[in-house]
């Protein structure tokens, strides 16, 4: 059982709370309806007007992952203060390390603004790392400036590196 402090539970009390707010909804990528519930228990069984395809994908800000990310840490932080042993940050770091620094067009550029909200300690190494992978996004758009995924890319590279560069050396 976790024994959590009334300060923790306070924590959670207040995220939970502004979670349930429809500005949030936003930030979830689920703002077109009325109650979140709507949408995350409805199935084509029950309500067989809904499909995949009939409603349209809403896009998933950058900026709104950073947001919901500084929210999640916020609440991973103050439940890890009852657990002396825990390593759930390391564990969350150490995959979107992985996937920061692996090319994948849909997953990298989330990975590389999470690595960059939640880390508390950055390498040169990861640092220069995040520099090729702007400076690939960089040619990428200089050889199609159609080309939506690098822009996506190079939005993150800079989200990352702004969250990162507090932590290097002076």
């Amino acid at each position: 059982e976790l024994s959590s402090t009334e300060e923790t539970k306070q924590v959670l009390r207040l995220s939970l709370t502004e979670f349930s707010l429809p500005k949030f909804y936003l930030l979830f990528g689920i703002s077109k309806v009325k109650s979140a519930a709507v949408i995350a228990f409805r199935s084509s069984y029950r309500d067989r007007s809904f499909s995949p395809g009939s409603y349209e994908r809403e896009t998933f800000a950058l900026s709104s992952l950073e947001t919901v990310t500084e929210a999640l840490l916020e609440i991973m932080e103050a439940c890890m203060r009852d657990i002396p042993t825990c390593k759930w940050l390391d564990q969350w770091t150490e995959l979107a390390q992985k996937f920061a620094f692996q090319y994948n067009p849909s997953l990298q550029p989330r990975a590389l603004v999470v690595f960059g909200c939640i880390s508390k300690r950055v390498s040169h190494g990861q640092i220069k790392q995040i520099i090729r992978i702007l400076s690939k996004g960089l040619e990428s758009c200089l050889k199609g400036p159609d080309n939506y995924n690098s822009q996506v890319l190079i939005e993150a590279t800079v989200i990352a590196l702004t969250k990162l560069q507090p932590l290097l050396n002076k």
